[in-house]
């Protein structure tokens, strides 16, 4: 299987296949750039500028048809923000790494559109009939981003584990199209292909078979979290903290919280996470302060505890920070980002007690 065989085809030729064209008119087309991060296209075609794509403002994506009419854009990728829960269509994307009879396997499996990834991996777009979503496998078109092939330990514990070969994007996830496109692979018509239907069907089952452990882990931890929450603040301690983060002062703090990226930190995500809980921390710890001062606030301040302040910036964090898997996990008995917001209370804390006394 070698890229020169699949050279990239015609904006045309890309926009005709069935699927493709059913989800043209979707506003959520862009392009990607070298780390295949979405772009914001809105800009990118009024001003030619490159942003990437954030949606805490105005919708940055746009129809396939917009980037189509644009000249500059048609050697360039495309990139589609999977919605299964609204479409039902599913992204299958093999790694470069997985092996050749895996690679070879996905190329002949039935699907609605398939490609070369960029590096010799392979894409199948797929929409899937809405009689073989049932009870079992209906959580992962609803629920889930993601769904990564689980990879078993090595043998050798001092084997570093394989990367996974596969995964299956269904939500709130960019699949980049390089359109080096299969063009003599038809499109399928699962409900005119019963052993078509019946393949796709008996994937969807394997990955719910391969799905049961995480999923049962992810309960776990979700009610885990639900009662360790209930644990910390009761209903009426968590409104007073809502009802603190919600004056003014704060949007000083979020606003300042989205200027940064994840790209501003060299795609290290525990970096970007703790540098925008520390600004949150420092303007939280700040706000504190001067609302105890205040006629208005300052009975709500003074009823405060520092357990109370690190949950304010936990629910500030969650509010402006992309979710990814690594939030379900915990650390020290907190989940993932309590335990962050607590280690940046603590650090603007100790800052502002060196600052205070070095000024003695």
């Amino acid at each position: 299987m070698y890229m020169s065989q699949y050279p990239m085809v015609h904006p045309l030729t890309f926009a005709q296949n069935p699927l493709i064209h059913h989800l043209s008119g979707d506003p959520y087309w862009t392009v990607s750039d070298d780390n295949k991060r979405p772009v914001n296209a809105r800009i990118l075609l009024d001003t030619g500028n490159v942003y990437n794509a954030r949606f805490d403002g105005e919708w940055p994506l746009v129809t396939l048809d917009k980037l189509d009419a644009d000249q500059n854009l048609q050697a360039v990728n495309r990139a589609y923000r999977l919605r299964a829960r609204e479409n039902r269509v599913i992204a299958i994307d093999v790694e470069p790494n997985a092996p050749e009879s895996m690679k070879q396997e996905v190329l002949e499996f039935p699907s609605h559109f398939t490609e070369l990834s960029k590096n010799g991996g392979v894409h199948l777009l797929i929409l899937v009939p809405e009689d073989l979503i049932n009870q079992e496998n209906r959580y992962m078109f609803d629920e889930l981003s993601v769904f990564k092939e689980p990879v078993p330990k090595p043998e050798d514990p001092k084997e570093k584990p394989r990367d996974a070969y596969f995964e299956v994007l269904f939500n709130d996830h960019f699949v980049t199209f390089t359109k080096r496109m299969l063009t003599q692979k038809p499109c399928i018509d699962y409900n005119q292909n019963p052993e078509a239907k019946e393949k796709l069907a008996g994937f969807l089952n394997n990955i719910v078979q391969m799905d049961k452990q995480r999923k049962k882990e992810r309960e776990v931890a979700k009610q885990y979290r639900i009662g360790m929450m209930k644990n910390l603040i009761d209903e009426d301690k968590e409104k007073t903290i809502e009802s603190f983060i919600s004056i003014k002062p704060f949007e000083e703090a979020k606003e300042q919280a989205k200027n940064k990226t994840v790209s501003d930190f060299g795609e290290d995500y525990s970096r970007y996470e703790m540098s925008v809980a520390n600004g949150i921390a420092f303007h939280t710890i700040r706000v504190h302060k001067l609302a105890k001062d205040t006629q208005s606030f300052r009975k709500m301040a003074r009823s405060l505890t520092e357990q109370d302040l690190a949950y304010a910036i936990y629910l500030l964090l969650k509010s402006v920070i992309p979710y990814r898997e690594k939030h379900d996990e915990t650390r020290d008995g907190l989940p993932w980002l309590l335990f962050t917001s607590k280690r940046a209370y603590e650090f603007v804390k100790a800052q502002n007690a060196k600052r205070k006394n070095g000024k003695k």
